[in-house]
């Protein structure tokens, strides 16, 4: 794991310290979250992932961590989420795992750390996310996750802390990556390349030659369709 960017923001935000941290593949991103976790954390802490499948899947590996976890996605009944939003205000929780659609509207005070577990897709949702820490007056901090899957997106990223007042950003960030609104000339597919996420893995602590041992389950239907072939062999 190698911290590409340390920098402390001078236009949007003084109060927020941005960090860009590379983990190389999507497995890295699981190690980087446990370390700073064992480096130590200044709760409230929220972390934004792509989609509830993620934000479930990463909810569940932090919950064998013994650390005071929950999750906010639209997988939830509405009980639920009120409930966990409850408990996060309240300081029962200190990591909450959520997606951008259910943090709409939702007012999160005095939250110390934002951690973008997958990297947003454009510069508007970067800026609405980080947000959520450094106000009132308070010193936030605010650390991206990305991985060799997200460079089509990370230029805009860099962009964005580079007009902030970030130092210190890699000029290959700024000018190497190819830009999300690089195209042919086509609004449409530009905006399209915008919103669109790149394929990540799943969030798994499996080891892949673990994986490759493990015989995929059969379904009841082939079951019983093989079932059928062996008694019609018997019957011959």
């Amino acid at each position: 794991i190698d911290v590409a960017v340390n920098a402390q923001a001078g236009g949007m935000n003084t109060d927020i310290d941005q960090n860009l941290l590379f983990c190389g593949k999507e497995e890295g991103k699981l190690l980087a979250i446990r370390q700073l976790i064992q480096k130590g954390i200044q709760p409230p802490i929220i972390v934004f992932m792509q989609n509830k499948i993620r934000a479930q899947a990463l909810y569940q590996e932090l919950q064998y961590d013994s650390v005071h976890v929950d999750v906010l996605h639209a997988g939830r009944s509405q009980a639920a989420r009120d409930a966990s939003v409850a408990k996060f205000r309240k300081g029962d929780t200190w990591i909450l795992i959520c997606t951008d659609l259910c943090a709409r509207g939702v007012d999160f005070k005095a939250v110390n750390m934002v951690i973008n577990y997958d990297l947003p897709t454009s510069g508007i949702t970067y800026i609405h996310r980080i947000g959520r820490c450094g106000r009132a007056g308070r010193y936030g901090k605010a650390i991206t996750l990305f991985t060799e899957a997200d460079f089509q997106h990370l230029r805009t990223i860099a962009n964005v802390m580079k007009l902030s007042g970030c130092t210190n950003i890699p000029d290959w960030m700024l000018k190497s990556l190819p830009s999300n609104k690089q195209g042919n000339g086509n609004r449409e597919k530009r905006i399209q390349s915008e919103k669109r996420n790149p394929k990540r893995y799943g969030i798994d602590t499996t080891p892949v030659y673990d994986k490759k041992d493990q015989k995929p389950k059969r379904s009841r239907k082939n079951n019983e369709g093989q079932e059928k072939n062996q008694k019609r062999r018997t019957r011959e």
